[in-house]
């Protein structure tokens, strides 16, 4: 009887559990987190940088196509400041929809000339590089700073990795003439005056040519180029890119 009635009284002491609260799912927080997994399947060797932008959920355009050619000029020091600005970073990244568009334009290169493929020389850069880049030009008044390098301030198209720098090379890597080099800050680097630098005879038929085979490839995937920089392309506008994508800082 004692046994039972202890047994009973710590029956009816005992407190009901608490009911634990459903945590809500952000959907949108497990896509990012599959898309950083599965790129780290296929990454050997990572450092800070790279992970922060996989973070950002930012893909490796390699990993969707692997015979687009990459050279990333600011992990070197061969662009115009002369400094490595990405340290071991090797693999370009862009938004996932950026790299898909950019796999177009691959395919449409492919179509017109199989014997060339596309060579990136830059996908996103964090926010922190765009500060050195506008802060080295300050010899320049910012509306013609403006022209080389987005104002930081307002983001720029490459910070949010929805902007895409690059040539058109032969299989082995070699890039294409184009009249002037990747980071080229003169004037014969802008499309908006081809046709006054080939009048003069500082750009031939073939550098045009040239060009204008990056920008009709990088138009079938949905890109449009700039005035100042025959290598820089975007795919979207400003407005557009902050209401879809976060700024990788």
């Amino acid at each position: 009887m004692i046994l039972f009635s202890c047994s009973q009284n710590e029956k009816e002491d005992k407190p009901e559990p608490k009911e634990t609260p459903v945590e809500k799912i952000d959907e949108d927080s497990l896509l990012q987190d599959a898309v950083v997994e599965d790129n780290l399947d296929s990454i050997d060797c990572i450092d800070t940088l790279e992970l922060k932008i996989l973070e950002y959920g930012l893909v490796d355009i390699q990993s969707l196509d692997s015979t687009i050619l990459v050279d990333l000029k600011y992990a070197s020091e061969d662009n115009f400041l002369g400094i490595n600005l990405y340290g071991n970073l090797k693999r370009a990244y862009l938004q996932p929809d950026v790299a898909q568009r950019l796999v177009k334009a691959q395919l449409k290169l492919k179509s017109m000339d199989s014997s060339k493929t596309l060579l990136v020389y830059d996908g996103v850069r964090p926010r922190s590089v765009q500060w050195k880049m506008w802060n080295t030009l300050d010899t320049l008044p910012p509306r013609q700073r403006g022209m080389f390098v987005s104002n930081p301030r307002n983001g720029s198209l490459h910070n949010f990795g929805a902007a895409v720098d690059l040539t058109i090379a032969e299989l082995d890597g070699t890039p294409l003439d184009m009249g002037a080099g990747y980071d080229d800050i003169r004037k014969i680097a802008y499309p908006s005056l081809e046709k006054a630098y080939l009048d003069s005879g500082m750009l031939t038929k073939e550098h045009i040519a040239n060009r204008n085979l990056l920008r009709q490839a990088m138009r079938a995937g949905g890109f449009w180029g700039i005035q100042s920089e025959w290598w820089h392309f975007n795919s979207c506008k400003r407005d557009s890119a902050w209401a879809k994508y976060k700024i990788v800082e």
